[in-house]
C-alpha cells in the first residue's frame, strides 16, 4: 500500500469508529492527530480507552 492509501484507510476506519462509538460514548470525544506521519485517533468506548494507530486498534480498561 502507498502512504496515501494507508492514510485514507486510517481516516476511513477512524470515521467508521466515530460513527459506531457515538452510540456508546456520546459524552466523550474522538481526538485525531498526526504523530510521526501516522494518523492517531483516541476515543472511549464503554469503560475502555482506545487508540487507533497504523490501522490497529488497541483498547485498555480506563483507570478509575
Amino acid at each position: 500500500m502507498t502512504t496515501k492509501t494507508k492514510t485514507l484507510t486510517s481516516l476511513l476506519i477512524g470515521a467508521l469508529l466515530a460513527v459506531a462509538a457515538s452510540a456508546y460514548a456520546d459524552e466523550s470525544r474522538i481526538q485525531v492527530a498526526m504523530e510521526d506521519g501516522k494518523t492517531r485517533a483516541q476515543f472511549s468506548v464503554g469503560g475502555s480507552q482506545c487508540v487507533l494507530v497504523d490501522d490497529q486498534i488497541r483498547c485498555s480498561r480506563a483507570a478509575k
